[in-house]
């Protein structure tokens, strides 16, 4: 008997949308192949991974990134959770090697925007 892996939904990384129409964007991604859930940064009107050991705007976080998307070859559209929202945190996709301390600093980046991370309702 075959078994089948059933991917990840919208409405796994979505708890709570404060308002449709209001809590997400269409924007424009860059530079890599990104999974749902991915914590983002915004850099000169692009998204991208967040990086804690970056500077400037690349590491504070901004977003978090609705669907897969790939961007490797050519800057993309996606769609990001920017507000008014609640995510599971278990579904948060973050760099390689994030410190648990960088991870916090994200977490309350996300929460200034009104995307507050939780581990259950």
């Amino acid at each position: 008997m075959s078994s089948t892996t059933e991917p990840n939904y919208l409405s796994d990384l979505l708890l709570v949308e404060g308002k449709p129409g209001l809590t997400k964007d269409n924007v424009i991604i860059t530079a890599g192949s990104y999974a749902m859930g991915t914590v983002l940064a915004r850099v000169s009107g692009k998204y991208l991974p967040v990086d804690p050991a970056g500077t400037g705007a690349a590491k504070v976080s901004r977003a978090v990134l609705v669907e897969a998307v790939n961007a490797s070859a050519a800057d993309k559209p996606g769609v990001v959770i920017a507000r008014n929202a609640a995510v599971d945190a278990a579904f948060l996709v973050w760099p390689v090697g994030i410190s648990d301390s960088a991870k916090a600093t994200a977490l309350d980046e996300l929460d200034a925007r009104g995307i507050v991370a939780r581990t259950t309702l």
